[in-house]
């Protein structure tokens, strides 16, 4: 059997490196977690743990016929998809610059469309 699993932000060691800022400064996961917090259908921190208990359960003989699937593991926010005028990642996108930030920033997007 071959299954995948998505996992949703949650501030793993790992995630926490990814565009580490300044000390203090709030780096990208960060603002992933107040973003699926605000906009997820099951608005609940997600733990390390969540997706452990999805990888038994896609390990477990309970699963025995099922291969070929990508489980995600994100509290529903895969169904949601991105907002960009959120004011979750506002301050996060007013920080960064050039390409291609420039076009998502939201007043820069909802111009062009």
């Amino acid at each position: 059997r071959v299954n995948t699993i998505s996992a949703g932000p949650l501030a793993s060691r790992a995630a926490i490196a990814i565009k580490k800022g300044a000390p203090g400064e709030r780096n990208y996961i960060d603002y992933c977690i107040d973003y699926n917090m605000a906009n997820s259908p099951l608005p609940k921190p997600l733990f390390a743990d969540d997706v452990g208990r999805a990888a038994l359960a896609l390990c477990s003989d309970l699963n025995s016929a099922v291969t070929g699937t990508c489980q995600y593991v994100d509290n529903g926010m895969h169904a949601m998809g991105l907002s960009l005028d959120s004011k979750n990642f506002a301050e996060y996108l007013d920080g960064q610059q050039g390409d291609p930030w420039d076009f998502w920033k939201p007043d820069v997007y909802k111009s062009k469309i």
